[in-house]
């Protein structure tokens, strides 16, 4: 007889797998068919678990929401952070970084967090950990854009988040109108490096960027 090699799960380590694939599958129903078209079955399905486990850890729609925009919003942060460790050494920091902001405005993370936001406004039950989170994620990119840019925005840290606030406004705008199809006036990459134009004005230089 041969003996199967390798170590089992734990329970706990199952219960994780369990639970991450539910939220990897809420969170593409969520791109793929929208908040209406999300149900906690096809979420199941989409798993590749059973109706019972599915109902064991997530009793209804708003506790699998809930948990996905928790679990949403974690895997924005690490495409985030991975998105700045993979810049190309040598390019123009401010330049990079508004570029790596503006790749996070695609696929299915962006589109997922978009349609819980929607839905947020009418969903009282929803809106609270929408806004939470949401709240965390802009801490987080203040806190990456103080390691990048600590010595410019040190002098004024408010005018600093209000550049940042400014800055995913614009861009959740031009991505908003770039997913609908509507172009009225620019293609969406030459917002972007008008924006870049506008933050070099109004940005000071970094230490080394300072001749």
């Amino acid at each position: 007889m041969t003996r199967r090699s390798g170590r089992r799960r734990t329970q706990a380590e199952r219960t994780a797998s369990t639970r991450a694939a539910l939220l990897d599958a809420a969170v593409g129903c969520l791109a793929d068919l929208g908040y209406a078209g999300t149900t906690t079955t096809e979420v199941a399905r989409r798993a590749g678990v059973s109706r019972g486990a599915q109902l064991h850890h997530f009793p209804s729609k708003i506790d699998l929401l809930v948990g996905a925009t928790a679990h949403l919003l974690d895997r924005r942060l690490t495409e985030f952070r991975k998105a700045f460790a993979d810049a190309p050494a040598g390019m123009d920091k401010l330049d990079t970084a508004i570029d790596v902001m503006w790749s996070m405005y695609s696929g299915a993370t962006f589109i997922s967090g978009l349609e819980l936001q929607v839905a947020a406004r009418t969903d009282a039950a929803l809106r609270p950990f929408v806004i939470g989170q949401q709240q965390r994620f802009v801490e987080e990119a203040a806190a990456i854009f103080g390691e990048l840019f600590g010595d410019s925005l040190a002098a004024d840290p408010a005018q600093g988040r209000v550049n940042l606030a400014f800055t995913f406004a614009l861009m959740d705008g031009v991505a908003l109108a770039d997913l609908l199809g509507e172009q009225p006036f620019a293609a969406p990459d030459d917002v972007i490096d008008a924006l870049k134009i506008v933050a070099h004005l109004i940005l000071p230089p970094t230490p080394e960027e300072t001749p």
